[in-house]
């Protein structure tokens, strides 16, 4: 227990050692630096930056009392972490070493907009008597007897950039309700025209067909990497040097046939600065037709099936557990299209030694990974009797050895694509003829100062322009379509000529372009199916 005693006679004794304030050294002049930041890379903001920075460098640099201890920038950034924030880790650690005294900040906000964050940072530099002084709201931490301030302004700070994260993200989602779309500058394949519209960069836009058309002809990744390298083609960011994770992003992007999925990515919360998956999390947006197309639907959903089929994991037997990965090769057009008849797994390329004589073979993925426990009766087939049977198949389905070219020509356009509609040309002059009798029937508008007396035939003039626009916009997506077409079609007739001037060679390249798949029947048969849907047998010939 305490006992108090009574009060007696009370003498001052005065202090001999001058106090000083933390952050304050005596007898030396404090070493005071200054953090700006803003939180956006606007015009205006980067302006305020600007100011800020010459505002301190003038404030610290004419005080006799004060030594300029640096100033500390984050231009563009987030103040709710401090992940990105180097120039304030900079600061921070400059403190470490012992080189700061006192930090001016213009206000709680600038410092950080996370609580937890500012508090802990300002607990951290009181422990090493360095002050921080908070201009806007007028507080130093030096003279504070406590923390409530402090803590009141950080938490409105938080409160502040969470509403206003929220105004955005409300912002954010009505545009998406309302089919609003907008793509990153600098997007491989478009451009702004002269009116800020979202525009087609023609040249890039070729570089994207081809590499369409390349994956669907068979080549892989790698291959349509050397190939844009050797053409010249620089990537969206100006580079020569093409990486196969862009390729395969460009044959996934929806935008290039005109469509636009919304919110694949979302963030969690304010301080969560992490772009998540959406795997159901948040509402999805499909827009249609927002973005003018630069390969047609019908082109961008085959290449979506065939990176579908080269991701598909075959089974090799009903009794396997785990299904066989297909990993894709394009060094041959049988990889991946030929198959086996029994177990479905693909058929591989191998090398065959007997007798010190060696022969190409194909046989069957599981049959050479688990020997016959699940496929027992797929069989070996020799290369030469297999490009032969092959070759056979194509010659059969698409020349008719009584047919001239012209017509194998059409034969094999009908197979790969549909035929163009003419008409562009009469739509066009059509179009010239109704603009022309619009502007006469304005010029009498005014001229006879009578609104009303032409509102019918304008009114009729511009719904038939309205239809034909339409009508033109489509037929030149078709024109793509068939040009593209007619250039497959030459390189295809070029191949097909060599049949009737040097026989059925077994070629690569247009294997690629025209079988879909082939099953191994038997060692005597196989199942030829065509990328037009058709189907053939052929007989293998006898093997020696």
């Amino acid at each position: 227990m305490i006992i108090t005693a009574k009060p007696g006679t009370v003498t001052v004794i005065p202090a001999t050692i001058q106090q000083t304030k933390p952050g304050q050294p005596y007898g030396k002049k404090l070493r005071v630096a200054a953090y700006c930041r803003v939180s956006s890379e606007k015009d205006e903001q980067l302006n305020s930056f600007e100011v800020q920075v010459n505002y301190y460098t003038e404030k610290i640099t004419s005080n006799p009392e004060w030594k300029m201890a640096g100033i500390f920038a984050d231009e563009g950034i987030s103040g709710t972490s401090l992940k990105n924030r180097d120039q304030f880790k900079r600061m921070l650690r400059h403190c470490r070493e012992g080189r700061i005294d006192l930090i001016l900040v213009k206000s709680v906000s600038r410092f950080g907009r996370n609580t937890v964050d500012v508090m802990d940072t300002v607990r951290k530099l009181l422990k090493r008597n360095i002050g921080v002084k908070f201009e806007k709201e007028n507080l130093d931490t030096r003279e504070m007897s406590s923390e409530m301030m402090l803590a009141f302004h950080s938490a409105f700070s938080q409160s502040e950039s969470e509403s206003t994260r929220g105004n955005i993200l409300w912002g954010q989602e009505k545009r998406r309700q309302n089919g609003i779309v907008t793509i990153n500058p600098g997007m491989f394949g478009f451009c702004k025209d002269a009116d800020g519209e979202i525009a087609i960069d023609e040249e890039q836009a070729a570089a994207i067909r081809m590499i369409y058309q390349a994956y669907l002809d068979g080549d892989s990744l790698t291959a349509i990497k050397h190939r844009l390298e050797a053409m010249g083609v620089k990537t969206a960011s100006g580079r020569d040097n093409w990486n196969t994770a862009v390729i395969q992003n460009i044959l996934s992007q929806e935008k290039y046939k005109g469509d636009a999925l919304l919110q694949k990515t979302y963030k969690a919360s304010l301080f969560d600065h992490r772009a998540r998956v959406n795997n159901g999390e948040k509402p999805k947006y499909y827009v249609t037709g927002c973005l003018p197309a630069i390969v047609t639907p019908e082109l961008y959903d085959r290449v979506q099936e065939e990176v579908a089929r080269r991701k598909a994991k075959r089974a090799t037997s009903e009794k396997v557990q785990n299904p066989l990965s297909g990993k894709y090769s394009g060094k041959y057009a049988l990889s991946e299209r030929l198959v086996c008849g029994k177990c479905g797994a693909p058929y591989r390329r191998a090398t065959w030694a007997k007798k010190g004589k060696k022969k190409i073979v194909w046989r069957c993925g599981c049959r050479l990974d688990y020997g016959t426990q699940f496929c027992k009766d797929s069989p070996t087939l020799e290369e030469n009797a297999l490009h032969e049977a092959i070759m056979r198949g194509i010659a059969m389905q698409y020349i008719d050895k009584d047919a001239d070219m012209e017509v194998l020509q059409a034969n094999l356009g009908k197979a790969l694509a549909p035929q163009p509609e003419g008409g562009i040309a009469d739509v066009r002059t059509r179009l010239a003829e109704l603009n022309q009798k619009k502007q006469e029937l304005v010029m009498r508008c005014l001229e006879e100062n009578d609104d009303g007396k032409y509102d019918l035939l304008l009114t009729n003039i511009v719904t038939e322009m309205r239809g034909l626009q339409e009508r033109l916009g489509g037929l030149e997506k078709q024109e793509d379509t068939n040009k593209l077409t007619e250039a497959r079609l030459a390189e295809i007739n070029e191949l097909l000529e060599r049949f009737s001037q040097h026989g059925m060679a077994y070629d690569d390249t247009l294997v690629r372009k025209v079988v879909d798949a082939i099953h191994v029947q038997s060692a005597e048969e196989i199942e030829i199916t065509f990328r037009d849907g058709r189907k053939i047998c052929c007989a293998l010939l006898q093997q020696k």
